[in-house]
């Protein structure tokens, strides 16, 4: 798969996902070799934390704050997965 059709699919499985259709950004995926899904995790995860940057300097934060506010999101989320 080319760096264009990565791209690609990483914008449909986002596009799917934002519309709440996560069973058709599974089936987006399924017909991929991993290899290839594997790019296009690390693609949507760059996208996330570049808008978790943005997101952050907007509010007048930095880099350093944005990674900050992903890690109390990491901690709160395991803190309620672990009280069920």
């Amino acid at each position: 798969m080319s760096e264009y059709e990565w791209d690609r699919t990483t914008m449909a499985v986002v596009a799917s996902a934002l519309s709440g259709d996560s069973d058709g950004a599974v089936e987006l995926l399924r017909p991929l070799p991993q290899r290839d899904v594997c790019h296009i995790a690390v693609r949507l995860a760059a996208m996330a934390a570049d808008a978790l940057i943005v997101a952050a300097q907007d509010t007048g934060g930095d880099r350093a704050e944005a990674l900050s506010q992903w890690q109390q999101c990491i901690l709160q989320h395991e803190a309620e997965y672990e009280g069920e």
